[in-house]
């Protein structure tokens, strides 16, 4: 899952180049989708899950490996992602990591089509193992 969106892109142009400021969320929200994400999808255009009670999955910053340590510069979730026991019924697609917990909402920083979709159906879980979701910026 190594695309990045056009808004986090800009962001760090800005950033590096303009000093223009730029605060990191504190947190950061898995959204699980159903149809293909480009990268100028912000949080509201997403194709998101609606179902019975659908949320997008905190991932907090000390949740994530520090790619510091990998010679690769790769940075992947060091814990287990899951949706236990969900309401709703549909097939995921794609994730996008967002800036905020509420469906259709906020920036899209990075994301990613599954290598294999998931049906999901009412009772059943989804989950991504630790290490199973990583970023490289240079690729």
């Amino acid at each position: 899952m190594a695309n990045m969106s056009d808004f986090l892109e800009k962001k760090l142009l800005n950033y590096i180049f303009r000093g223009q400021s730029f605060t990191a969320p504190s947190s950061i929200y898995i959204a699980l989708c159903n149809d293909s994400i480009t990268d100028d999808m912000a949080g509201a255009d997403l194709p998101e899950i609606n179902g019975t009670g659908y949320t997008r999955k905190q991932v907090t910053t000390s949740q994530w490996t520090d790619p510091n340590a990998d010679p690769d510069q790769i940075i992947k979730n060091n814990a287990e992602i899951k949706w236990e026991n969900v309401q709703w019924e549909d097939t995921v697609t794609a994730i996008a990591l967002c800036t905020t917990q509420a469906r259709l909402s906020g920036d899209v920083l990075f994301w990613g089509e599954l290598t294999k979709e998931k049906i999901v159906t009412k009772d059943d879980s989804i989950s991504f193992a630790a290490n199973s979701l990583s970023i490289q910026i240079d690729n």
